[in-house]
């Protein structure tokens, strides 16, 4: 890790100065600015933490000409470039393309019309490596009226941790450790959550590698990602959270017991069921880079326990399209009463390709788990749906393997997911209840027939059925913030579709309409009133206070207007987001 050069500062200031320009004041300043900080001011700032201070440059610059190009470097560039962990150690850094990106790693030489620059990547980072940076930058960014984004390993699909001139506050060497207690211990003192088992604290920029790494070697269980590479307290939980083990514990934000926050003046407070219980809802599903940075989350943990997993395979085939649908909608029918035996299910289809992370055979695939129980009485459970599934017509197989423990089976599961999750491309997602998923044959297999489209098309679509069980349990907890629609669904369907680099404005207006005016809104007429995962859900969801907050949207606005006036936190489809607009030069004005 390189840190901020004084010249670099310097001459990057002056760069700025030398085109300035004035700017309104209801608009968060940017580099070309009179008002931008001056060199001093910078300097100052990168003083205050112990020269943390890092002056961006896009990740693949070493690939283009100029004064950075490096071969050697160029060429680890394009060789990592899609591993979510490399990614993480970059300032600008992102696991997933979010459509944005304006350096991308290219074959030296560049190519007429091959450019590089920074496009929505900050301008500066704050390394934060202790409580002080983070509120000396947030702190710098309100003094200066400057647009503040907060990334710990950039696994986000929602432009929320990017910002055209802005400061990022990086999460990811803030690592305080990975304390695990036999019995949790409020460092307040607080009695409320009623919590008597195991915990674990994690401070700082952790992913869940490290933290999965505590846990295993403790004997224990914690509800984390799906991917090893996402951040342990950042976006994933501060959304609501969501992965292999939810359906028998809980969704990732209702483990939180405490957590320790910096706000928008920079005062660093504790937040539990005691004291700041606001922002404790906040934090808890109420959305990321909003309320404050969370510095510390102390999470519940479990006991070891043995799984079960069974594979299922249904094939298909242009010839066989109607009544592969048909079984799909079979299947999807049973989800809630597999849900009720303890299933958890994640699965992928496709008519072209079932997978978005190279290639599959075209058919539905899903992996289920089940917690503390033998393949015999997984069996007993799934039989009754096999008898359904199979008088459709289809053939289909399916394998059985247990586990000794939770992290034998998570090993295998994970041992593909530290790729980028989405390339370039444009999804929709909704949760779906029982009501729908069981109240209407006819209207589910309508439903399924518009999200499936075309085999041309390529539309990929997974099924994450990890909701139900003690997700549906923890609703009466009344500081959860997480989406009513975690509580009440259990399946949670995506719908993506991709498209190329040289994708002509025309191709890419027309699948984002495919997608969410049409796919999506097939999906939310389906299932009314249920919302969707914010985490994985699509940036272009017109709907999206209502589908990523539901009636607790509200609530959340209040918060945020006591807690943070001044809109110092700020990210696209965060609470409050809708007072704020980019212009056409990227600067992030009033509305």
């Amino acid at each position: 890790m390189v840190c901020v050069n004084h010249l670099l500062i310097l001459a990057a200031v002056f760069s700025a100065s030398a085109h300035a320009q004035n700017a309104s004041k209801d608009c968060k300043y940017v580099p070309t600015d009179q008002e931008w900080p001056s060199s001093s001011e910078w300097d100052n700032l990168n003083q205050t933490i112990s020269g943390q201070l890092i002056a961006v440059q896009p990740v693949a610059i070493s690939c283009y000409p100029g004064p950075l190009f490096n071969n050697d470097t160029c060429t680890e560039v394009n060789s990592k470039w899609t591993k979510c962990a490399w990614q993480a150690d970059q300032p600008a850094g992102f696991c997933m393309d979010t459509g944005t990106l304006t350096c991308p790693p290219i074959v030296p030489p560049a190519l007429t019309g091959q450019n590089c620059t920074l496009g929505n990547n900050p301008k500066y980072v704050v390394n934060a490596t202790s409580p002080a940076h983070v509120a000396a930058g947030i702190k710098f960014a309100q003094k200066n009226n400057i647009r503040l984004v907060v990334k710990t390993t950039g696994h986000d699909f929602l432009h929320r941790s990017e910002g055209f001139g802005s400061l990022e506050i990086w999460m990811r060497y803030h690592r305080t450790g990975i304390d695990f207690q036999k019995t949790f211990q409020s460092t307040s003192g607080c009695q409320k959550s009623n919590w008597t088992g195991s915990a674990l604290k994690v401070g700082g920029g952790y992913q869940w590698s490290d933290v999965y790494a505590v846990a295993k070697a403790n004997n224990i269980i914690v509800v984390g990602g799906g991917a090893v590479s996402i951040g342990a307290i950042g976006g994933w939980m501060q959304g609501g959270g969501y992965g292999p083990a939810a359906h028998e514990y809980g969704a990732g934000a209702d483990q939180v017991l405490e957590a320790q926050v910096a706000l928008a003046d920079g005062t660093i407070i504790t937040a539990n069921a005691c004291q700041n219980t606001d922002i404790y809802t906040g934090i808890r599903g109420g959305g990321p880079s909003t309320y404050g940075v969370v510095l510390s989350a102390t999470y519940k943990t479990y006991p070891m326990v043995s799984t079960v997993t069974q594979s299922l395979f249904i094939p298909f085939t242009p010839a066989t399209r109607s009544t592969y649908l048909d079984t799909l909608a079979v299947l999807y029918s049973s989800f809630p009463d597999l849900s009720d035996a303890g299933y958890a299910i994640f699965g992928f289809w496709g008519q072209s390709n079932a997978s978005l992370n190279g290639a599959s055979p075209p058919g539905y695939f899903h992996t289920a788990v089940l917690f503390n129980t033998t393949v015999a009485e997984a069996q007993v459970a799934f039989d009754p749906v096999a008898k359904r599934v199979a008088a459709v017509g289809l053939n289909f197989t399916q394998t059985w393997t247990t586990y000794p423990d939770y992290w034998s089976l998570f090993s295998v599961m994970s041992a593909t997911a530290d790729d980028p999750g989405f390339p370039l491309g444009v999804e929709y997602s909704r949760f779906f209840d029982k009501k729908a998923l069981q109240g209407n044959a006819t209207s589910l297999r309508d439903m399924l027939e518009v999200v499936a489209g075309a085999p041309e098309d390529g539309a990929i679509q997974s099924n994450a059925c990890m909701a139900g069980g003690k997700v549906y349990k923890n609703f009466n907890d009344p500081y959860s913030g997480a989406n009513p629609g975690w509580h009440l669904a259990n399946c949670l369907q995506i719908t993506q579709r991709v498209w190329p680099n040289d994708a002509s404005a025309a191709l890419i207006a027309s699948i984002k309409n495919d997608v969410t005016n049409v796919k999506g809104e097939a999906m939310m007429a389906f299932s009314p009133g249920t919302g969707t995962y914010m985490n994985e859900a699509g940036r272009e969801d017109p709907h999206w206070k209502e589908n990523f907050y539901g009636i607790n949207y509200d609530r959340f606005l209040k918060i945020k207007k006591n807690r943070d006036p001044k809109s110092v936190f700020y990210c696209p489809t965060c609470v409050g987001s809708d007072e704020w607009a980019e212009d056409t030069t990227g600067r992030l004005c009033r509305v």
